[in-house]
């Protein structure tokens, strides 16, 4: 029993610095990114809609925040607010993911090609990334990025499956690509 007792705090003090580490990174390098999936939406809740975009951004037949997600954003935008990184935000235009960004920092941008594509549309998946690339190269600097995107654009553009609440900390190399440091679990 102490063994395991003690694993699990070794483990947590190394997820700790790790963290850390990659907080660190964000307030000090350069092309620094953080991935953020959407917060906990009704989608996520009962999978419908979640192709479904009202292009009026008025979210009729959309999914959108639960109120879990409400406060999954709010503690994303704190963590970055108690660690004074401020960074430029762009979003996909499907209401969860405006919403994750407007509730944690105010103030994104978006585009209409970066809403979730469907996983089985190869030519629509490569149209986002070429996009996505784009964006990102042309913001990339001292300013960190956070992205809020869906699941399925998240995998295809880093081959990482992201879980609602945490987040992908990388770097954005030259041809626009995410090398990926690590990822930072916000626990609420």
């Amino acid at each position: 029993m102490r063994i395991s007792l003690a694993i699990c705090i070794l483990f947590f003090s190394f997820a700790t610095i790790a963290d850390e580490t990659l907080w660190q990174q964000l307030q000090r390098e350069p092309n620094m990114i953080v991935v953020v999936r959407n917060a906990e939406s009704s989608g996520n809740r009962d999978g419908a809609n979640m192709l479904t975009w009202d292009p009026s951004g008025r979210c009729f037949g959309e999914s959108v925040l639960t109120a879990e997600g409400k406060v999954q954003a709010k503690r994303i935008g704190e963590e970055f607010a108690k660690r004074g990184v401020k960074p430029l935000v762009i979003s996909s235009p499907m209401c969860r993911c405006k919403e994750t960004a407007e509730i944690a920092f105010g103030n994104f941008e978006t585009n209409s090609q970066l809403r979730q594509m469907p996983p089985e549309n190869d030519q629509a998946l490569e149209s986002f990334q070429t996009v996505a690339r784009n964006m990102l190269l042309s913001h990339r600097g001292n300013t960190p990025i956070v992205f809020v995107n869906h699941r399925p654009n998240i995998n295809a553009m880093t081959m990482e499956l992201l879980k609602i609440g945490e987040l992908l900390v990388g770097v954005i190399d030259d041809d626009g690509e995410i090398e990926v440091l690590g990822k930072i679990r916000l626990e609420p």
